[in-house]
């Protein structure tokens, strides 16, 4: 028997040579020390990434003693909890010797049977994901953050009728007719129905479909969830598993329920795999599955099985996915409820930023009172990125024009500043240092987009720091006994603007791209091109100077512009001439993007001049960034005058006004809604 003085640590190093082989079920015990605060991170990280067990055994052990008594206290507790599944029969009477204190806060599942202990390791692996998540989030930010997943409520709605394309019309429009701070604040949602996630949780909808623009807050809503159902004490036995985008995406061929669930994503003993199965398969009612981004995944015949019943026939299911891809999400067999995400409420945007930001920040006010910037922010991802601004923007924040590539570049900037540990003025020369890093992290950025993935190829010779303040990892089980890690940005726009800065170190490329982004097969590459316009523009270039050659780069702004209009005025076709209804397929909101993102007022000119000065918006629906550049557009049209078209163009007041407004240029206003009564 142990003495009752020994101590945890030294107990461990006795034992040090029978327990490099002794010890298994690695996932399991590295969740437990993960949730106990006795492994970071990047330890967990270089602990999954060594190839053997027994070389996983030995870092483990020499890590744990290292942190002294209390981490090794820890490691003993745990294995002597799961000593069934996390250690060898023979050394359960060794670990049975130690003279453990007792622990009101003892593990209560000892002796559960397997589908109990299965609902456990489902939980910590809900809350381990949550917890990186944040962590992830709150790098970009310079504020110190609670380190635990937070949600910031969303307004939801379930009103189809409400939320079609004619009704959104109406009803802005209704909203709208207030004097000027009022129409503003009408982009921002109001909570009607009182709708939460824990609602939809446990509602008796068994498919739940979230559907809402990027970064509107769909995958916050299936986190929160997921947070919910780890937190709850559970009366019945359980189970859900979370799938993000990138992990589904790396679902080829068709799988079986075993191996969706077990392989892909939390892997019971093997000796229990069987039972905890069965009681899925007979217990389905109590299974909810989430699938976090289902738009590139509509051909996947594993997927599609699922949703159709094959899989998961009494199942919860809940999806989310972009707006644009609502109507494609229609799966036979199952009563679909579909809850549309609109964003933050004036009460979320100001919690958001007293959360995020420092409530003694002189810029906190200013965002808070500013009505434009209120109405971008109902957006999440444009809250968090103005959020991220406020860190880097000197006192004439919010007096210069601010563009979305500039906010992309600050953070930019910011994660090599951490990555490299630098100090604000180090980082020109760091960013120069690791440019060949930089640079085949960019390229593989630009294959994944030409390949419509945004799992990233060839990201191993990327160096760490760079790849944990940068990148994410996934790691599934690729076959038993092996494992397969890809790595992917935080946000598919990230990867875009990556995707543009490769374009700018291989200039030759930026001219087939321009053609290949008016195709159909590869028109998602169009949302690369006002991040390169961006990116060409003064201001940006000369904090990213050290990655590109200074006289290619000003070769290629030259002639970019006028070499990307002529690509968008040219007829598809092989006529040399244009006709009056091919003229009418610009898509003129799209440049203005382009030439808002590249702040060059010559550029405006030449748009405006080969439009003759005459802007069609007709049957557009815009938004107030596009409502923006298309004013700065026409803001600089000099002496000229601007005759607008806006014929059942789905854009409120509150955006008509802004354009009447801002643009004295403008000679005439054509507006028609027919669908408006």
């Amino acid at each position: 028997m142990a003495c009752a003085q020994q101590c945890a640590a030294e107990y461990l190093r006795t034992a040090h040579e029978d327990l490099l082989t002794h010890l298994q079920n690695f996932p399991l015990i590295i969740d437990n020390l993960y949730e106990r605060h006795v492994l970071q991170d990047s330890e967990v990280d270089a602990l999954k990434a060594e190839k053997t067990d027994f070389d996983k055994a030995k870092f483990l052990l020499d890590t744990v003693c290292k942190k002294g008594e209390a981490a090794s206290y820890e490691l003993l507790r745990i294995l002597n909890i799961t000593r069934k599944t996390t250690l060898h029969q023979a050394s359960h009477f060794w670990i049975s010797c130690f003279p453990f204190r007792e622990d009101p806060e003892a593990d209560s599942s000892v002796g559960a049977n397997p589908c109990h202990h299965y609902q456990k390791q489902l939980k910590l692996k809900a809350q381990n994901i949550l917890r990186r998540h944040w962590k992830q989030c709150s790098k970009f930010l310079q504020e110190n953050t609670d380190g635990n997943f937070t949600y910031i409520p969303v307004v939801l709605d379930t009103d189809t009728d409400l939320n079609s394309a004619r009704n959104k019309i109406k009803m802005k429009n209704r909203k709208c007719k207030k004097i000027r701070h009022k129409k503003l604040r009408s982009y921002i949602p109001v909570q009607k129905q009182n709708i939460t996630p824990g609602d939809l949780l446990s509602s008796y909808e068994k498919t739940i479909l979230l559907v809402g623009k990027p970064g509107i807050g769909k995958t916050s809503v299936v986190q929160y969830m997921l947070s919910l159902w780890f937190q709850k004490d559970n009366e019945k036995l359980d189970y859900m598993f979370y799938f993000d985008e990138a992990t589904l995406s790396q679902i080829s061929k068709p799988t079986s329920l075993e191996s969706l669930l077990f392989d892909l994503y939390c892997k019971p003993p093997k000796k229990h795999r069987s039972e905890v199965l069965q009681y899925i398969k007979e217990n389905l009612d109590n299974v909810i599955i989430v699938y976090d981004g289902i738009g590139t995944l509509q051909n996947n015949t594993t997927l599609q099985k699922i949703m159709n019943f094959d899989l998961f026939s009494e199942a919860k299911i809940v999806m989310t996915c972009r707006s644009d891809l609502e109507e494609d999400s229609c799966f036979p067999g199952r009563s679909l409820c579909k809850v549309y995400v609109q964003g933050f409420s004036t009460e979320s945007v100001h919690r958001y930023f007293h959360q995020i930001v420092d409530s003694d920040s002189d810029f906190l006010s200013l965002v808070l009172n500013n009505h434009e910037l209120m109405s971008l922010c109902h957006v999440p991802m444009y809250a968090f990125m103005v959020a991220e601004c406020i860190s880097f923007r000197n006192s004439t924040f919010l007096r210069c024009p601010l563009t979305v590539t500039e906010m992309y570049v600050h953070i930019f900037r910011q994660d090599l500043k951490r990555a490299g540990n630098k100090t604000a003025r180090q980082v020109d020369k760091y960013m120069k240092d690791i440019r060949d890093q930089l640079c085949r992290l960019m390229e593989s950025a630009f294959n994944a987009t030409l390949q419509k993935t945004v799992n990233l190829p060839d990201t191993g010779s990327v160096n760490a720091e760079i790849s944990k303040v940068l990148l994410r990892t996934i790691t599934t089980e690729d076959i038993p006994n092996s494992v397969k890690q890809c790595q992917a940005f935080l946000h598919s726009t990230v990867q875009e603007f990556f995707s543009a800065l490769w374009l700018l170190v291989n200039p030759g490329e930026i001219d087939k791209v321009v053609q290949l982004c008016q195709t159909e097969e590869h028109m998602h590459l169009k949302y690369v091109i006002p991040f390169l316009c961006g990116l060409l523009s003064k201001q940006n270039f000369k904090l990213l100077k050290n990655l590109f050659l200074e006289d290619e780069t000003q070769k290629t702004s030259a002639g970019f512009i006028t070499k990307l209009l002529n690509a968008f005025f040219q007829p598809q076709s092989n006529e040399e001439l244009m006709d009056e209804d091919e003229e009418d397929d610009v898509d003129v909101v799209f440049l203005c993007q382009c030439l808002y993102e590249s702040q060059s007022p010559e550029a405006c000119l030449l748009f405006l001049d080969k439009l003759d000065y005459h802007l069609d918006l007709s049957e557009n629906d815009i938004d107030p960034y596009q409502c923006v550049a298309v004013s700065y557009v026409i803001s600089h049209s000099k002496e000229r005058q601007v005759y607008l078209s806006l014929d059942d163009c789905k854009m409120s007041d509150t955006e008509i006004q802004m354009l009447l407004k801002a643009t004295p240029q403008l000679r005439y206003v054509d507006i028609y809604f027919p669908t408006v009564l």
